[in-house]
């Protein structure tokens, strides 16, 4: 069996953004971690670590936090950069932040942009991810 890059694919449920991470899962390159279907969710108890441990063992992370609060997906990001960068303030190339246009609070964006790669769609962080060629 082939080593295939893991993604995590943080965020927003598929039902609140229009299946948003099938896209991803159907790429051959790349193996995808979704909380929703691969943890446990009945209770913080069991979610909490077996997502964080999905985000330690990713080599990407996509995370779309749509336009309503995301709480839990800003933990997940930031747990991600911290084990992905070398100094505080570096660039994550593996990190794809879905930031949609109409997301609040928009003076926040300066600083998400310092983090990685900040995308305005589902389809750019597909070109995006493709773009950077991780899988090779």
């Amino acid at each position: 069996m082939e080593n295939k890059p893991k993604i995590y694919l943080a965020g927003q449920p598929n039902e609140y953004d229009n299946d948003w991470k099938e896209s991803f899962k159907k790429m051959k390159e790349y193996e995808c971690y979704d909380w929703e279907f691969d943890s446990n969710q009945e209770s913080p108890d069991t979610y909490f670590p077996e997502d964080l441990n999905g985000v330690k063992n990713a080599d990407i992370m996509i995370a779309n936090p749509n336009t309503a609060p995301s709480e839990a997906t800003w933990i997940e990001i930031g747990y991600f950069y911290a084990l992905n960068i070398k100094n505080p303030g570096d660039f994550c190339d593996k990190l794809i932040i879905i930031w949609k246009e109409e997301r609040e609070p928009r003076w926040s964006i300066d600083f998400v942009k310092k983090t990685g790669h900040v995308v305005s769609s589902i389809n750019e962080a597909e070109e995006k991810l493709l773009s950077l060629k991780f899988y090779l």
